[in-house]
């Protein structure tokens, strides 16, 4: 013979608030995990956009000594490298984070950047937009 428990404790369906908390407290968790990879991703995506830029104009001044026979050290100012009709036929460009960007007032020597940023990450010393000496090599 069977016995059947027909209580309407044991027949209810649905989450208990306990169960309901802890799956919204699992999700809240995980967002503020992807929004502080977000942040992160967003500030070494700066850095590289930084870095690609400094190297660009770094190529286009030393192609623009090339055919100009311009020597190392010759005066090429900010002024000369950046405006219609000049080697960089864009606006100066600015540090997408926010940093200064220091121009030579010369053609710079095999291996120094003709510009620098000095954007430093209060956070995280490894997002520093300074470029270093292995940066530079060849340049």
């Amino acid at each position: 013979m069977k016995i059947q428990i027909t209580t309407s404790r044991f027949n209810r369906k649905g989450l208990t608030l306990i169960e309901v908390s802890l799956v919204i407290a699992l999700l809240l968790g995980l967002i503020s995990i992807v929004f502080l990879g977000i942040g992160s991703y967003r500030k070494g995506a700066d850095k590289a956009k930084c870095k690609m830029q400094l190297s660009q104009i770094q190529k286009t001044v030393r192609a623009h000594a090339n055919f100009n026979n311009l020597a190392i050290g010759a005066a090429f100012a900010e002024a000369d490298a950046f405006g219609t009709g000049k080697p960089i036929a864009t606006t100066t460009p600015v540090c997408p984070s926010g940093g200064t960007i220091t121009w030579s007032a010369t053609i710079p020597a095999i291996g120094t950047p003709y510009g620098n940023c000095a954007y430093t990450d209060a956070d995280d010393a490894s997002l520093t937009h300074v470029l270093a000496t292995t940066d530079t090599e060849g340049w």
